[in-house]
């Protein structure tokens, strides 16, 4: 099982960063002017001075003035890549200060503080209490609340690190000639579909996948036939996604998103959507009240929440800027089957045995992620 970020904070060596930032400085110190040398004792001599001429000259001497640019790329790459790191380094080594400090003085009120880092409910004075006390509680609840700013600092820094870092390196095949960023506070300058093709590059996957038009009403029609694969996957931009995004339910679950994200500074979690909220009345009155007329219409706002029902979305926070404003990764898993299509009746275990693996009425899974900016304005 992978380590809370509160472990990993807690052990890290925090010294790897200051030797990254040392090694970005020597090599911008080994390469720094090699552009210019480059420039003055290989490229003016062999076009300025006649040292090399014919049809291939003009060729060569393209191909070493982009040599010289890719150094001064190179060169300004690897200083702001320093003063990130420097930036950053400070703040997470302050924030894992400060963890061990408010750890340390739970511990000595008794306290036991769990792996994720909150302070288990029912242990005060080093004992397992049925029934705390009132004061018990509240010790509880001041270490709860510090330990959550305090990893909400620690996991701003992280994250912040990581993007700004990888923004100045950039996705193409050539060093960035706009390496952006020189400390772990100008996040605010990362637009939402770099966001997007940075976190998926930090994945392992492709920055710019191939866009989809799948939409509520084809992957209904490939359900039905049992057409088309049973497994998709969909990203920032693809229809699927951005009717997901612009539907009325994600309102509140960005509200829920940051009020999670500021109590337990923790950076990942789970929001949810339910149609049963208001029971079976409720579902019902909304299956005709609005699900019909957006399936008919194609409202935005509801179409996408009308073809998926109840939903739970995972939330991976990546950032937050100076504003307050939070950076989200989300990630939905829906499956369209015999079963969901039925799911106005109520969930029960016996619908489960209506859904099918091949041919029509197949159950297809769909995968939907996409990273957007949450403003703070709920701050």
């Amino acid at each position: 099982m992978a380590d809370s970020f509160h472990q990993a904070l807690m052990t890290a060596d925090l010294t790897v960063l200051d030797k990254l930032a040392d090694r970005w400085d020597s090599i911008h110190t080994s390469i720094k002017g090699l552009g210019k040398r480059l420039h003055d004792e290989v490229l003016t001599p062999l076009r300025d001075k006649g040292y090399w001429e014919g049809a291939a000259a003009p060729y060569a001497w393209k191909m070493i003035d982009d040599i010289q640019r890719q150094l001064e790329h190179a060169t300004s790459v690897a200083d702001a890549s320093r003063r990130v790191i420097e930036d950053a380094v400070g703040d997470l080594k302050s924030a894992q200060k400060d963890l061990k400090d408010a750890v340390r003085r739970a511990t000595d009120k008794g306290l036991y503080i769990q792996s994720d880092g909150t302070p288990a409910p029912d242990v005060t004075g080093g004992v397992c209490k049925a029934n705390p006390t009132k004061d018990d509680k509240k010790d509880i609840e001041a270490a709860r609340h510090e330990i959550a700013e305090i990893l909400k600092r620690g996991v701003t820094a992280d994250r912040n690190l990581a993007f700004s870092l990888m923004a100045d390196i950039g996705l193409g095949p050539w060093f960035n000639d706009r390496p952006g960023f020189t400390d772990i506070d100008s996040t605010g300058r990362i637009g939402e579909d770099e966001y997007n093709a940075l976190d998926l590059a930090m994945q392992g996957k492709n920055p710019y996948p191939a866009s989809s038009s799948d939409d509520p009403y084809s992957l209904g029609w490939d359900w039905v036939t049992g057409d088309g694969p049973r497994h998709r996957e969909y990203f920032s931009g693809d229809r699927m996604t951005e009717l997901i995004r612009s539907s009325e339910s994600m309102q509140k679950l960005r509200v829920d998103t940051l009020q999670q994200w500021r109590s337990t500074g923790q950076p990942e979690g789970d929001v949810a959507y339910s149609i049963s909220s208001g029971g079976k009345v409720g579902a019902l009155e909304k299956l005709i009240t609005t699900d019909l007329p957006a399936i008919v219409t194609g409202d935005k706002a509801h179409l996408g929440e009308a073809f998926t029902g109840s939903y739970n979305l995972h939330y991976d926070v990546k950032g937050e800027d100076p504003d307050g404003s939070v950076v989200v990764e989300y990630t939905l898993h829906n499956t369209t089957s015999n079963e969901s299509f039925l799911h106005y009746i109520g969930y029960y275990d016996w619908l489960k045995e209506t859904n099918r693996d091949h041919g029509v009425f197949s159950s297809e899974d769909q995968k939907i992620v996409w990273t957007e900016r949450i403003p703070a304005k709920e701050k």
